[in-house]
């Protein structure tokens, strides 16, 4: 049987991606974002992200974000530095991100505290409009259900799922007291908790967490944290900052200073892949 190379995205609203299509042009020149609307056939993806979700691997393109905006997220990134170091390779995307979501509530998993609960899976999305839905961990138990139905699919397919990759883009909910403080333990629980659930799918995983940007409070902190934990553990800190990624220019009327223009999406995208290929 063939392996699938299985690529985790997960996070808050800079993991769905909030960059702007038609900004593009701005950053790439025509033929790039020719290539990024055309999308990529050979590095699919499987989704729920924010208020939308598909129910099959499709290729990765734009719009795998929110239902009511033009918008690319870090997975055309992702699937274009594939795509350029790797073209003839095969890839499987698994994304899971809900803007807002937080690791003291929604990503909290059951070595933290928190049961995993199978039957209030199914429609994510509510929690982000209807508190009645924001039970703790429904962040997690929607990324657990969402890895499970792909691992499915691919096995349907002939494949073997093998993950190599875990790329998190989160923590600007949690940047504050009193939650940055447990964030580290937190986020430690939902990795061993993944590791056990889907064992030994997990077994030569890079683990590549990116920093938050400097528009939120006591981002050095959350930061300093992600890289020591990173660190110590021999994962990949993603370090936005240095990087460069902005937040100030789009849109123009109005910058969404909370949110990656869409260039700077794209980079992380691509820091994310560089981190899963090495180098």
């Amino acid at each position: 049987m063939k392996t699938a190379k299985v690529i985790i995205l997960a996070g808050q609203s800079n993991a769905v991606g909030v960059g702007f299509i038609k900004y593009l042009p701005r950053y790439f020149d025509e033929a790039t974002v020719a290539r990024l609307m055309e999308g990529y056939e050979r590095v699919r993806i499987h989704y729920a992200s924010h208020d939308i979700r598909n129910h099959s691997f499709v290729k990765t393109t734009v719009n795998c974000t929110e239902a009511t905006k033009n918008t690319v997220g870090p997975e055309m990134g992702i699937a274009k530095r594939l795509t350029e170091r790797t073209p003839d390779e095969d890839y499987f995307i698994v994304k899971c991100a809900f803007g807002g979501s937080d690791m003291h509530n929604g990503w909290r998993s059951p070595q933290s505290g928190v049961p995993y609960r199978e039957e209030l899976t199914a429609e994510p999305a509510k929690a982000l409009v209807d508190p009645a839905y924001q039970f703790p961990g429904w962040c997690y138990n929607a990324l657990i259900k969402l890895i499970r139905d792909s691992f499915a699919q691919l096995e349907t397919a002939g494949y073997v799922p093998e993950v190599i990759g875990f790329c998190w883009m989160q923590g600007e909910a949690d940047s504050l007291p009193p939650f940055a403080d447990p964030y580290i333990d937190r986020y430690d629980c939902m990795l061993r908790d993944l590791r056990d659930t889907f064992a030994p799918r997990f077994d030569r995983c890079v683990y590549a967490d990116a920093g938050i940007s400097e528009i939120w409070g006591d981002y050095e902190l959350m930061n300093a944290r992600k890289r020591a934990y990173a660190e110590t553990h021999g994962h990949v800190f993603v370090d936005t900052v240095a990087a460069g990624l902005t937040t100030r220019l789009e849109p123009e009327e109005e910058p969404d200073t909370y949110h990656y223009d869409a260039g700077s999406v794209i980079k992380l995208g691509e820091m994310f892949a560089d981190a899963v290929l090495g180098g």
